[in-house]
């Protein structure tokens, strides 16, 4: 079984970029994390936002192979 996830890469101007700690199941709810975050973050695109800081949010797409069931 296969199933997608959606992770959070975030990389801050004077920063390396960091993996959220969460997945989530849906792109609206990774969007809705990003949305909810301090800095204002305005929407690129559907996968790209970025903050007054110009702290960067990148929402990456995951395919996870579970195995047989």
């Amino acid at each position: 079984m296969r199933k997608k996830v959606y992770a959070v890469l975030v990389t801050s101007k004077a920063s390396v970029s960091k993996v959220s700690s969460e997945g989530y199941s849906s792109l609206a709810k990774a969007q809705a994390f990003i949305e909810s975050r301090a800095g204002n973050p305005q929407k690129i695109s559907h996968w790209r936002y970025r903050d007054d800081d110009w702290t960067e949010y990148l929402i990456c797409e995951v395919r996870v192979d579970l195995g047989e069931e």
